[in-house]
């Protein structure tokens, strides 16, 4: 015995009215998805830093609490990166510095030094700042910049001269919890450069010397502090 069955399907119309419900829908997931995935990146970045801050940490009491010595900026931790020219500018930034000769790596794997949200920037246009140079995170080096003195000594520089002389922790403990010791490679100005947002602000993450690492937002009037004022325990850093 056969049976007659009415078989119904969807209109164009139908079809057209889920399709545009469907666009809604992830018109207004996408940019929450994109969101809790910078957020993501962000804190890995954050824990990535906290573990350089307990490697310096380390570093120190295994060197009469004074901090390293590098050959170039990006010479803490990572590998050796791939920048080549200008010469000068690799040895400048650490990028030709092997990674057997970067010290923090003793206590941390250099994989540490990547900041997932690095997409590079800078003078040199670089793919990222990782593969460029070897860090995706930049000390204060050499030099008092920014109202931020130096950290750690710069291997190049005349032995016994003050860049090339390191801090020690009593210095730091001066204000050890406004203490800038890093941040992310283009800190403190480069606002194009930015690898962060949060609240509409574009910012940087950023290393303290009492290893607390914060998402910090420098003021617009950075551009002229190249050199002065001078660094100030007492100011919001140093």
């Amino acid at each position: 015995m056969r049976t007659n069955a009415k078989h119904s399907a969807f209109t164009l119309i139908e079809i057209l009215v889920v399709i545009a419900i469907i666009g809604i829908l992830a018109g207004l997931l996408l940019p929450a998805l994109g969101s809790a995935k910078s957020k993501g990146r962000t804190a890995k970045c954050i824990s990535n830093q906290q573990q350089i801050g307990k490697a310096f940490m380390m570093y120190t009491a295994d060197n009469s609490e004074r901090y390293p010595v590098v050959m170039g900026s990006a010479g803490s931790g990572g590998v050796q990166g791939n920048f080549t020219t200008p010469a000068a500018a690799a040895q400048l930034y650490g990028a030709s510095t092997p990674t057997a000769s970067r010290p923090l790596n003793k206590y941390v794997g250099p994989d540490i030094f990547r900041c997932p949200s690095d997409i590079g920037g800078g003078a040199y246009n670089v793919k990222t700042c990782y593969e460029a140079f070897g860090s995706s995170y930049q000390p204060q080096v050499a030099d008092d910049m920014f109202r931020v003195k130096r950290v750690l000594g710069e291997a190049t520089e005349v032995p016994g001269s003050y860049e090339a002389t390191s801090m020690n922790e009593a210095e730091i403990a001066l204000n050890a919890v406004n203490k800038i010791i890093q941040g992310d490679w283009n800190w403190p100005y480069d606002r194009d450069d930015m690898w962060h947002g949060s609240g509409g602000k574009r910012g940087h993450v950023m290393l303290f010397g009492d290893g607390h690492v914060e998402f910090f937002v420098f003021p617009a009037n950075m551009t002229n502090w190249l050199l002065t004022p001078a660094p100030d325990s007492a100011f919001t850093w140093w």
